[in-house]
């Protein structure tokens, strides 16, 4: 009877450990559900999920960049739809977005629309509200063909300058080839009778004969080669006189070229004989060194900037003076922060508007 009585109690140990065993097992798997319930064990989110949320996320810094607020920015898909409230310019843009090129491709439609495209997935970013308006300028640089420092110089500067070429100088040639050769618009700078100081050779004087003067624009021309137009040197007294310059016009017209009139004076006929002539014609905004300090010239780029804001465009011309190519290159970053794009002057010619 004692043998019995112990086996069944030892039974009774046994049966007792396995339920206290089972309810541990039953315990733990609860706790591990639960666990997971609360976001702490493995992300099950897809992959495709997550990298659509990170690529949101850069679009989103982007966007911020360019000041645009979280409640006017709408995602739908892959679609994103932008309020303005302030003109925006396509290189405004194009720096916005500038982190996108590490991780995709980037494409600035226009100023409406920017596509991005990462591990083959296109966003498409359109902007709407206030009216786009471009801002948009043009440096000149005169007096090139003294030498090749400054067309050196200023040809390294970080903008697409253009260069006045004078003609007959000892670097004329060269300094117009280097310059053509790393993709810069060259013009004939051509000199003209002024206000008694002397214009330099290849000058056109009131006195001379229609014969003379055509000689010498076509001789300047082909001493100053890749020209995409011309603008004058000095000339207050030339620009006044109808006749001569209805003349120089029509030579420069039928080589194809364009003018901009430096406006040495406020008397100039140039852009009221322009469209008698057929001759597309620009004149000077903006003389930006006629002091050589670094504070004048920097109010002088603001008020480039200023009217380039205004009218859409604007025309600046400078000098090959140690002040004005520090400061240039130091300010062309300043000019884009400001939305104001640089050009070529032949750009703002072709689609030449003052309206504000």
């Amino acid at each position: 009877m004692k043998r019995r009585s112990k086996r069944g109690k030892n039974q009774k140990n046994i049966l007792t450990i396995v339920i206290v065993a089972l309810i541990i097992v039953a315990g733990a798997a609860a706790l591990i559900i639960m666990t997971q319930g609360r976001g702490e064990g493995p992300d099950l989110t897809p992959v495709s999920t997550r990298e659509n949320e990170s690529h949101e996320l850069l679009i989103k810094g982007c966007l911020f960049e360019l000041g645009i607020a979280k409640k006017d920015v709408r995602f739908s898909g892959r679609s994103v739809d932008v309020t303005l409230h302030k003109p925006l310019s396509e290189a405004m843009l194009s720096r916005a977005f500038s982190p996108v090129k590490d991780v995709g491709d980037l494409e600035i439609e226009s100023a409406r629309h920017v596509r991005v495209v990462i591990d083959g997935r296109t966003w498409d970013i359109r902007f709407s509200g206030t009216p786009v308006k471009t801002a948009r300028c043009a440096i000149i640089v005169d007096d090139m063909g003294l030498n090749l420092k400054w067309a050196k110089g200023f040809c390294a500067i970080d903008a697409d300058l253009t260069f006045a070429v004078l003609p007959d100088r000892p670097y004329s040639e060269k300094a117009a080839r280097y310059l053509h050769e790393r993709g810069k618009e060259v013009l004939l700078h051509l000199p003209m009778e002024g206000n008694g100081m002397d214009p330099g050779k290849g000058a056109i004087y009131h006195d001379m004969s229609r014969s003379e003067i055509r000689a010498i624009v076509r001789h300047n021309l082909k001493s100053v080669p890749h020209v995409k137009g011309v603008n004058n040197h000095m000339g207050s007294r030339i620009t006044t006189d109808e006749d001569i310059m209805r003349l120089v016009l029509q030579d420069i017209k039928d080589r194809g070229l364009f003018f901009v009139d430096s406006l040495t004076t406020s008397k100039s006929v140039c852009s009221a004989l322009a469209p008698e002539i057929g001759i597309p014609v620009i004149a000077r905004d903006v003389f930006l060194d006629n002091e050589h300090t670094d504070s004048y010239i920097v109010s002088q780029i603001d008020k480039l900037v200023k009217i380039s804001q205004y009218y859409s465009d604007a025309v600046a011309i400078c000098h090959p003076y140690p002040e004005t190519l520090e400061v240039l290159a130091r300010e062309i970053p300043r000019i884009r922060d400001q939305g104001v794009e640089i050009v070529r002057v032949s750009k703002l010619v072709y689609s030449a508007k003052r309206s504000p």
